[in-house]
């Protein structure tokens, strides 16, 4: 802002004196609640308060002092409190000032047409002077709006609160390797999404040569350089593409400890955890819910359990500490049931579940599909692909949102639930029908310019 800038003095509270916002701008203070402004020079409204917030007092600040990069907002406690700061959930990198303090779990909402909520962050202080930084302080990054303030009376502890306090992993399904919608953004750039996003792991479809190699060597690199840059771990599936049901059991056993091998080989310092092909519950079954084993055909059962068999001993052959993992679709309890009892020893769980069988769940008697699963099965699971099911209608992107956010709880609900991974980053326009639409970004001119769905601005963690 502009250094000239007179200070503001601002009424106190019993809590709260001498509160000098630094520019010229009006702030105020008030009691916070749903349904009143958080700006002074703004419309916009509070949608929701965390419970740990209510009756703190609110330091209404100026939106438009959200370019501040120098002058400090200062105020005098009478006793120790927690003050809490909700931030641009859209920043790419926050300011120094702020770096510091506890990113909590909790989220204001807000009316802003461009952001449902803001990220909250805390910290506590005795009684005394508190400075606060600005808005765009070093080295802040893609901050739009200004920050408001919470302060309530008493230190608290965030122990429990903290986003980072649950063991789930969220993460996203990519296409990052010869996709025409992921190829104009760069490795780095999705990358940074997911981390903007809070996403751990990303899922990437790989094609393999016969030596084992992944197809693409030059992109694989560049993928994996972004990934261990970001922190993001990968998993790998592996698409299959020599299982042949007409051969033996021993032939298809052979063909997959070859490829499980040669994968390993190749890709050990790369990747830990490997989900071995993609839904062949759909190609085996014939005919129902797929919980029992009249629904599959039974020579198709035993050539796929053959073959994974030997394709998760190939790679422990080669990589004994990878992690291997099957995947079932729908209620195709009954496929996984089948390689267990084969022998196929492999360790995690993958379940794909979307909004149409949620919703075919929720009008029956079934139990919540995470439940159902942790009570057939002993292993940790990972839910691999879950996603919205595209509809023509005006608020799918509300719907799309509403889905995720209600089935992450469900999925933290369940502490054998390790990972959700959503289908996917970016929408596929190329493709016809639905299948353009799966992604937490569209885009706006394929393929120049995209934005963030309603679902990924509910995600932003910083």
């Amino acid at each position: 802002m502009d250094a000239t800038a007179t200070t503001s003095l601002v009424a106190s509270t019993s809590l709260i004196s001498n509160l000098k916002s630094g520019t010229s701008r009006t702030y105020t203070q008030t009691t916070i609640a749903t349904n009143i402004t958080y700006y002074t020079d703004r419309t916009y409204k509070i949608t929701s308060v965390p419970s740990a917030l209510s009756g703190a007092t609110l330091i209404k600040t100026a939106c438009d002092d959200k370019a501040n990069t120098s002058t400090n907002l200062t105020f005098t406690l009478s006793s120790a409190a927690t003050i809490y700061i909700a931030y641009d959930p859209r920043a790419d990198a926050l300011p120094s000032w702020l770096s510091t303090w506890t990113k909590t779990s909790y989220k204001i909402g807000v009316t802003d047409a461009q952001i449902s909520s803001m990220n909250v962050y805390s910290k506590s202080y005795a009684a005394g002077t508190v400075t606060l930084g600005a808005n765009m302080a070093s080295p802040s990054k893609d901050v739009h709006c200004q920050y408001i303030v919470a302060v309530k009376a008493g230190t608290s502890s965030t122990s429990g609160e903290t986003a980072a306090t649950s063991s789930l992993m969220l993460g996203l399904n990519l296409h990052s390797m010869g996709n025409t919608a992921y190829s104009p953004v760069s490795m780095s750039t999705q990358m940074n999404i997911m981390k903007k996003l809070g996403m751990k792991v990303m899922r990437q479809n790989f094609n393999v040569n016969s030596d084992g190699s992944i197809s693409g060597t030059t992109t694989l690199s560049q993928l994996m350089s972004a990934a261990s840059t970001s922190g993001i771990t990968t998993l790998a599936m592996i698409n299959i593409t020599t299982l042949n049901y007409s051969s033996l059991e021993s032939t298809n056993y052979a063909a997959g400890k070859l490829l499980g091998s040669n994968v390993a080989a190749k890709n050990s310092s790369r990747f830990t955890y490997y989900e071995l092909g993609n839904e062949l519950d759909n190609k085996a079954i014939v005919s129902g819910n797929g919980d029992v084993a009249s629904d599959y055909n039974a020579q198709k059962l035993k050539a796929s359990a053959a073959f994974l068999k030997g394709m998760n001993d190939g790679i422990k052959l080669k990589q004994p500490g990878a992690k291997t993992m099957i995947n079932g679709s729908w209620k195709h309890f009954y496929f996984l049931q089948y390689m267990q009892s084969y022998g196929v020893k492999f360790d995690i769980v993958a379940w794909h579940w979307y909004s149409d069988m949620e919703n075919a769940i929720a009008s029956s008697s079934s139990p919540d599909i995470t439940q159902k699963l942790s009570s057939l099965f002993t292993k940790p699971i990972w839910f691999t692909e879950i996603g919205q099911r595209w509809t023509n209608v005006s608020n799918i992107d509300q719907i799309q949102s509403d889905f995720v956010n209600a089935f992450i709880k469900r999925m933290k609900a369940n502490t054998e639930v390790k990972a959700g991974i959503f289908y996917e980053m970016f929408d596929e326009p190329f493709r016809t029908g639905a299948e353009g639409h799966y992604g937490f970004i569209k885009w706006s001119v394929p393929y120049t310019t995209w934005t963030y769905k309603t679902v990924a601005k509910s995600l932003f963690v910083y």
